[in-house]
């Protein structure tokens, strides 16, 4: 059996760990530069505030309601993160981390009791609340832990076996087609044009002429629904085809000095994901633009560079990318957001008594990319920078709202007096 965990209102149960004052009280996240919405406490989904809902038009009920409102706190996330993942890893062998709230787990016996385990465990050891749902697949897991977190009466878990499949068949004939993982909003219009609009009524639907018309990727599902596993739990993931790294800013900048230390820190938070998939890249697509919201005329610039080499070496990806930033760059602009993308990954090749790639000649190069490597594996990607860091940056996000780094800064942890 499969079974799905996943966080509730992750991003707001993280700010509720750290602050009890805000439990049981309306409370969102927001996005970077406290644009929109991205987290809810379920009080405020009670006050129809939406998801994505940009601040400006939710600001009236925030106010009359006194809705707690937080910025992202990104390393606050990612490290309550890993403690939920590898919490996890101790209740099963086979473990794939779907996302930064969410993980599958494989259990062999005793569901029901493993699952409620599982969920007193996180809640006792981190404070986060999650719901379970285990099934045969991975499919019917995420309905499961839907019907788990719309259901109170479960107390948070539930299991697809023998004993709940009259209770299950009954539930999904009230489910939206929009519900199932992987059908996505185009996919259920066109479903419901073909009388299909529950989880019921696609979960007794022939797979075969799904395909005919869908595709194979919806025959799968219909065969997940019927308990016929057709997606196992992968426990390692497979190589990323590129790797992203972008954001708007907090202010608009013009000077190519400021865009310079953006890029820059984009390209260093791209190599840490390089580092960790042991991949090296070889090209990288930069790009700047402007606000096409209030500028007369958008700007929108990218340009894609072709390294000499595969590397990981911050030093040659970085060159890279100012490169591309002195091209493509026009000033006069006031721009809003930049990023960069490395593109044509490989893994990362040893040869013996080399642990840098075979293209790299240069011996007192690699001393140096093996010592930086070590320091921000030992520290943090963020204590060592080149020469294009400024020392007042005007691009950073704005983040009125943003609780400490509880966890991960030690100026910022919580002392108890």
């Amino acid at each position: 059996m499969i079974a799905l965990i996943d966080v509730n209102n992750f991003y707001v149960s993280c700010e509720r760990v750290f602050n009890p004052q805000i439990q049981a009280k309306p409370v969102v996240v927001l996005s970077n530069n406290d644009g929109c919405i991205i987290s809810r406490s379920d009080e405020a989904k009670a006050l129809g505030i939406r998801m994505g809902e940009p601040l400006f038009k939710a600001k009236k009920k925030i106010e009359n309601h006194h809705v707690s409102v937080y910025s992202s706190n990104y390393p606050l996330y990612a490290d309550m993160s890993n403690r939920v993942m590898t919490l996890l890893g101790e209740f099963s062998t086979q473990q794939e981390i779907y996302s930064i709230d969410e993980c599958f787990l494989s259990l062999r016996k005793n569901f029901l009791e493993n699952a409620r385990s599982i969920r007193t465990s996180i809640y006792n050891k981190l404070g986060l609340p999650v719901c379970v749902g285990v099934a045969k697949t991975k499919t019917l897991s995420k309905l499961a832990n839907h019907i788990a977190k719309k259901h109170k009466e479960f107390q948070g878990v539930f299991v697809i076996n023998e004993q709940s499949k009259k209770i299950f068949d009954e539930l999904i004939q009230q489910i939206p087609i929009d519900e199932v993982w992987g059908v996505g909003r185009k996919i259920a219009a066109k479903l419901r044009t073909l009388k299909i609009s529950t989880v019921y009524e696609l979960k007794n639907s022939y797979p075969k002429w799904i395909k005919k018309i869908f595709g194979i990727t919806l025959e799968r599902t219909v065969l997940e629904l019927n308990e016929i596993s057709c997606y196992q739990i992968e426990t390692k993931s497979p190589p990323q085809k590129q790797i992203l790294s972008s954001r708007s800013f907090g202010h608009v900048v013009s000077d190519i000095t400021q865009l310079a230390d953006a890029i820059s820190h984009f390209v260093e938070k791209a190599i840490v994901k390089l580092h960790r998939q042991h991949l090296v890249a070889r090209d990288m697509i930069v790009q700047i633009r402007s606000n096409p919201f209030s500028e007369k005329e958008s700007v929108h610039r990218t340009i894609l560079m072709r390294g000499e080499f595969w590397t990981d070496d911050f030093r040659v990806l970085n060159n890279l990318a100012i490169q591309g930033l002195r091209k493509i760059y026009e000033t006069s602009v006031n721009y809003h957001k930049a990023g960069i993308a490395l593109v044509n990954l490989q893994e990362k090749v040893y040869t013996q008594g080399n642990i840098m790639p075979m293209d790299t000649k240069d011996k007192k190069s690699e001393t140096l990319h093996l010592m930086i490597n070590q320091i921000h594996a030992k520290y943090a990607s963020h204590v060592m920078h080149t020469g294009w860091k400024t020392n007042k940056p005007q691009w950073h996000m704005k983040q009125r709202n943003k609780s400490k780094r509880f966890t991960t800064n030690w100026d910022e942890l919580l002392i108890a007096s």
